[in-house]
């Protein structure tokens, strides 16, 4: 290859054999770009998310066709709020100074995910300070969760600081890429006055249609072993973290005690002891609430469809702050979802637009209860949502499409979009 052929690295915390949802999806897109001709490589680190915290991996490999570099930066396990604060700064900083000597004959392009949060703008700065262009993928936006979770003080210096480091990353970037339009709005209030608009894609995240596929309950271990087959069963798996209210759904659990109902919750997070405590307090933990860990990676397309409904939950606050990718495996089970959001979220949009479950609010218990009843009367109803669900995933959300996406936009053959100026 020439020297002024352009080199694509994807730079993110998280890439396989991580577990976490952003390892999957960055490993998914790298791949897929470079099956379709992009000269493309993954900077990244040791694998530290779950599963993958134990198996070291070579400074240097190659995972199906891409090139993968690993900096040699101390990680930790991810166990709580100190390590992460940890892990990301060591992350960033290591990945900076790799960056700023790494020695190349060619033009680069950076393609960065919000994760860590620290991440932007200092990718932001390593591009100005090496004349690369950029492309900015925004998981969540920073520091509007840490600010909405109570960590950083609204107005403050640090809250400012990190708001006008960030306002620079997303006027000098490339391209940006929002999972929503909720999403996509926020950024442009966030980027302010003379920021082009018109820079920002959205690209949805996705799940791997081949990988989850609906099932039934009786031909499904996983259902059999849990005694879920006979139960109507609401599952929610993942991250149990602050901004996912979870609260409401074991309030519900109470409220629903007496009928033929389980609330099973798979993951782990920060948030999931108090959400123990609550079900142990209400007297449903090991009743109607079951907990369990998460799942080995093999055993996840029998886990996230063993259930009747799936539910997806996003705090009130954060609406376009994150975009849950629950939604988009909830809807590759087929079954129906049940989003607690405000009704102005992604999330629930998406949800009423395929009518492909109910989106009830934050804290409303009864309306929780009231859903789960509609479904519980009427078997056809959930059949009719759950293929809802399957046939809009398989229309807007898998792979293939979502990676098309990406790259007509990195590639430059999509047609620029304006958006008027506010």
């Amino acid at each position: 290859m020439s020297g002024t052929e352009t080199e694509y690295l994807l730079v993110t915390e998280y890439f396989h054999p991580d577990t976490a949802s952003t390892g999957q999806l960055m490993t998914d897109l790298a791949v897929g770009l470079q099956e379709r001709g992009l000269d493309l490589s993954v900077y990244t680190g040791q694998p530290n998310y779950h599963s993958g915290e134990n198996e070291r991996q070579p400074v240097r490999s190659v995972h199906e066709g891409v090139f993968v570099r690993r900096i040699r930066a101390p990680q930790v396990r991810q166990s709580s709020l100190v390590r992460r604060l940890f892990n990301w700064t060591v992350f960033t900083a290591w990945m900076s100074v790799v960056l700023l000597f790494d020695q190349t004959d060619r033009e680069r392009e950076l393609v960065f995910v919000t994760c860590p949060p620290f991440l932007p703008a200092a990718m932001w700065a390593v591009c100005r300070l090496r004349g690369w262009e950029y492309t900015y993928i925004a998981y969540d936006l920073y520091p509007d969760e840490p600010v909405e979770l109570g960590y950083l003080k609204r107005g403050g210096l640090i809250h400012q600081g990190w708001e006008l480091l960030d306002r620079y990353a997303f006027r000098d970037a490339k391209h940006v890429v929002a999972l929503g339009p909720v999403m996509r709005d926020r950024i442009d209030a966030k980027a302010g006055d003379g920021f082009d608009a018109g820079k920002v894609e959205i690209i949805h995240n996705w799940e791997d249609e081949s990988f989850i596929t609906p099932r039934e309950k009786a031909d499904n271990w996983f259902s059999r072993e849990h005694g879920l087959v006979e139960t109507f069963t609401v599952l929610y798996s993942g991250n149990m973290a602050e901004f996912h209210d979870l609260e409401t759904l074991v309030r519900a659990a109470a409220r629903l005690d007496d009928a033929d109902v389980q609330f099973l919750l798979i993951g782990e997070g920060d948030n999931k002891q108090h959400i123990v405590d609550l079900a142990e307090e209400l007297g449903v933990r090991g009743e109607s609430v079951t907990f369990l860990p998460y799942q080995p990676w093999d055993d996840l397309p029998y886990s996230l469809t063993s259930a009747d409904v799936s539910v997806v939950t996003v705090k009130e606050g954060f609406e376009g702050i994150v975009v849950s990718s629950k939604l988009y495996t909830s809807m590759a089970a087929g079954q129906p979802v049940l989003v607690i959001s405000q009704p102005n979220d992604d999330e629930g949009r998406i949800v009423r637009r395929f009518d492909a479950g109910f989106n009830v609010e934050q804290g409303a218990v009864e309306q929780v209860v009231t859903a789960i009843e509609q479904w519980l009367a009427d078997p056809h109803l959930v059949d009719r949502q759950g293929d809802n669900a399957r046939a809009a995933f398989e229309e807007h959300f898998v792979k293939d499409e979502a990676v098309d996406q990406y790259h007509e936009m990195l590639a430059g053959t999509a047609p620029r979009v304006e958006v008027p100026a506010r």
